[in-house]
């Protein structure tokens, strides 16, 4: 009798599962945690708002600072030397794609949960988007970096290779890969606003950081837009 009493007295006191850490910036749980900018603490219409707000200033930054390059390229030959620059940005969008899937759970971490900002809704899961981003930024990079090479060595009578529209390679994959950073804004926005980090096991970013990331995207905004210029006037016209 007292065997029996010590093993129940044993299965009433076993130690409980302990319950799973959530740390800040690591998903949907430790995204819902207080972020440095404190933005998904506030109601759902104000952070839509915010987020709508961000949208806005980056679209009309980008738009002047596309009209600023458009002023100086006209105006000083010099500067258009900077289109054999851009194969290199393809190889930089090239290696981001390829991180898509190397670092795919942690690409993941950054997508927006449901409900985020009380509007976010789009369907697919988070392996989905990353994915065919990721798949995408591959695509984008490469004709970037064998647009600018024919760009850079053919002679100037040579015709560039066409894929899309007349405008050429170059021209359709700067112009793919601006739509496509268009598309990726709210992970980073999402960063922005909840914290989530990339990579997971990264430091949190501070506010200063993700300004500094707004003002290099505008400036990439208006390179891509200048680069594929081109394409979109075939498409338009």
């Amino acid at each position: 009798r007292s065997s029996l009493s010590f093993f129940g007295n044993f299965q009433k006191t076993a130690t409980p599962d302990p319950e799973p850490l959530v740390l800040p910036g690591i998903g949907p749980e430790g995204c819902a945690l207080p972020s440095p900018s404190g933005i998904n603490t506030q109601p759902p219409p104000i952070q839509a708002s915010i987020v709508l707000a961000i949208f806005a200033a980056l679209t009309l930054s980008s738009i002047a600072f596309s009209s600023l390059l458009d002023t100086l390229t006209l105006n000083y030959e010099w500067v258009q030397t900077w289109r054999y620059t851009w194969p290199f940005l393809g190889v930089i969008y090239t290696a981001a794609g390829v991180t898509h899937f190397t670092l795919q759970k942690d690409y993941e971490n950054i997508y927006p949960f449901k409900g985020a900002w009380g509007v976010w809704y789009v369907p697919g899961s988070p392996s989905f988007h990353v994915q065919w981003t990721g798949i995408a930024e591959i695509l984008g990079g490469v004709g970037l970096v064998v647009g600018g090479l024919y760009d850079a060595f053919m002679p100037v009578f040579g015709t560039m290779p066409n894929v899309i529209t007349p405008a050429g390679i170059e021209s359709d994959a700067a112009a793919g890969l601006l739509l496509l950073t268009a598309v990726v804004t709210p992970a980073n926005i999402f960063m922005y606003t909840h914290g989530a980090k990339l990579p997971m096991d990264g430091p949190e970013v501070p506010v200063v950081g993700h300004v500094v990331r707004g003002v290099l995207q505008v400036v990439l905004f208006g390179l891509l837009y200048q680069m594929g210029e081109g394409t979109f006037d075939a498409l338009l016209n």
